[in-house]
């Protein structure tokens, strides 16, 4: 519980570091600069390799907020369950993270980016002896397409578990409005 209680104040800080960045960048901007960017909502379906507990399926959720226009923040929170083995040997994951995420300039309607950061891996019953913070790096490319684009990523991360060490490898694909 100590974890959990550790990244929700992460969490929250996070948030606010958000909404101070994007007013200060808002309030310095020069008259004819572009209006400031507002926050960015998706959704992702998430396949999940994972060395204490296998194959995973999930979905995740992700707000974003551009700080200017090669670098943005992001918030996930993801829900992972593993029932390749039948609904008596499944075992679920929660995992959040934050990240930062540089984007190279694009070209017009696709943008190759990095992210880096750092979360949790949380499962809610059996092997909790590899819960703990992770820290990731990762790459992805998004297709805009209106003012939505869908995006794909590969995310590993490396687990910092109470006695052990553990290896997330998520691929994942989804869309953001």
């Amino acid at each position: 519980m100590k974890i959990v209680r550790s990244l929700l104040v992460l969490a929250i800080c996070a948030v606010f570091v958000q909404i101070a960045v994007s007013r200060a960048f808002a309030q310095d901007a020069p008259q004819d600069a572009a209006p400031a960017k507002s926050p960015r909502y998706g959704m992702s379906l998430n396949a999940l390799y994972s060395t204490p507990q296998g194959v995973g399926l999930g979905i995740r959720g992700r707000a974003s907020m551009p700080i200017n226009a090669d670098v943005s923040t992001a918030l996930d929170l993801g829900f992972t369950g593993f029932v390749l083995e039948g609904w008596r040997g499944a075992d679920y994951l929660f995992e959040p993270q934050i990240s930062l995420i540089v984007t190279p300039p694009p070209s017009r309607l696709r943008a190759g980016y990095i992210f880096l950061g750092m979360g949790g891996y949380l499962p809610l019953a059996g092997n909790k002896d590899t819960s703990g913070p992770t820290i990731h790096v990762g790459f992805g490319r998004a297709h805009g397409f209106g003012e939505s684009a869908v995006f794909y990523e590969i995310n590993p991360a490396l687990i910092i578990g109470s006695e052990r060490l553990g290896f997330v490898l998520p691929v994942r694909i989804g869309i953001i409005f």
